[in-house]
C-alpha cells in the first residue's frame, strides 16, 4: 500500500508541475500578444493620421502628398507645402471615397483602443478565457475595418487634386505617376497583424479554458489548487482503512472458537484451563 501511495504521490507531484509550466508558458505568450495589441493600436492611429497614403514621385507632374484626411500639395515652386483637411470637418475631406476610408480606419484604429482597455478585465476576471474570445471578436472586426478602409480608399485617386499630382492617368485604383507610401504601406499590414491577433486570442483561449479544469478540480485532476475533489493522503489512508475494517467483501476472516465449534468439550478444555491457572498462583505463593 505504501508503493501505491508514494507512486501516486509522484504522479501528483509530476501533474502539478507540468501545470505550473504551462501556465507559465500560456501567460507569456499573453504577455506578448498584449504588446502586439498595443502596437496594433498605435499603428492604427498612426495609420489615420498621417497624409502619406501616396505622393508624388520623380516622374509625376506635381508634387504633394496624400493621406485618408490631410493633403499637402505644392501649389508653386519655391513656397511651402500647403496642407489642408480635418478630422473636425468632414467637407475638407477630398471625396467621399476618402471619408468612407477615413470611417473605417477610424472604427479600426478606437477598436484597436477599446481592446487594450478590455484587456483590464484580466485584472478582476478569474475566467481569462472568456477576455480572450471578447478581444479575439474585437480584433477581427478591427481586421475587417482595416480592410474595407484599404479597399475604399484607392477609388477617390480620380479626384482633380490627385491627378495634379499624380497626372492625368491617375484614376481609381490607379495612382498614375505617384507612388504608395509607407503609411498606406503600414494599413495592409494592420490587417494581417489584427487578424494573426485575433486568432491567438481565441488560441489563448481554449488553452486557458483547457487549463481551467485543472486549476478548480475535477476528478482525477490530482490535488492541486485547491482542488476539492480529489483527497488528501491521510484521507485516503483512512478511508481506506475504513473499508478495510468494516467492509466484509475486504474483511479479512478469522476463525473464531466458541461453544458453537465444539459442543460440551468446550466445557472441559475451560475447566482444565481454570484449574490449571489455579494451581500456577498457587504454587507462586
Amino acid at each position: 500500500m505504501s508503493t501505491t501511495m508514494n507512486s501516486r504521490t509522484v504522479v501528483d507531484k509530476t501533474t502539478e508541475s507540468y501545470y505550473i509550466s504551462y501556465r507559465r508558458n500560456l501567460l507569456a505568450v499573453g504577455v506578448m500578444w498584449a504588446i502586439f495589441v498595443v502596437c496594433l493600436a498605435i499603428i492604427n492611429v498612426v495609420v489615420v493620421a498621417q497624409p502619406q497614403w501616396i505622393g508624388d514621385t520623380s516622374s509625376s507632374p506635381g508634387v504633394g502628398f496624400f493621406g485618408l484626411i490631410r493633403y499637402c500639395q505644392l501649389y508653386q515652386t519655391g513656397t511651402n507645402l500647403v496642407c489642408d483637411g480635418r478630422l473636425d470637418d468632414f467637407s475638407t475631406i477630398l471625396n467621399d471615397a476618402f471619408r468612407a476610408a477615413t470611417v473605417m480606419s477610424g472604427l479600426a484604429a478606437l477598436l484597436a483602443l477599446t481592446t487594450i482597455v478590455l484587456m483590464i478585465l484580466f485584472f478582476f476576471v478569474r475566467t481569462p478565457e472568456w477576455v480572450f474570445r471578447i478581444c479575439g471578436t474585437v480584433l477581427a472586426v478591427t481586421c475587417l475595418f482595416s480592410l474595407l478602409g484599404c479597399v475604399i480608399y484607392p477609388s477617390g485617386w480620380d479626384h482633380a487634386k490627385v491627378r495634379s499630382v499624380c497626372g492625368s492617368n491617375a484614376d481609381k485604383f490607379n495612382p498614375g505617376s505617384c507612388g504608395i507610401r509607407w503609411a498606406f504601406i503600414l494599413a495592409i499590414l494592420s490587417i494581417f497583424d489584427s487578424l494573426v491577433l485575433a486568432i491567438l486570442a481565441f488560441v489563448l483561449g481554449s488553452r486557458f479554458a483547457k487549463l481551467r479544469p485543472l486549476a478548480t478540480g475535477t476528478p482525477g485532476a490530482g490535488p492541486m489548487n485547491g482542488d476539492k475533489h480529489s483527497r488528501p493522503q491521510s484521507e485516503v489512508n483512512s478511508a481506506y482503512a475504513d473499508d478495510l475494517y468494516h467492509n466484509p467483501a475486504t474483511t479479512p476472516r478469522v476463525a473464531t472458537l466458541g461453544p458453537a465449534n465444539f459442543g460440551d468439550d468446550f466445557t472441559d478444555i475451560s475447566f482444565n484451563t481454570a484449574a490449571k491457572s489455579t494451581r500456577s498462583k498457587n504454587f507462586q505463593l
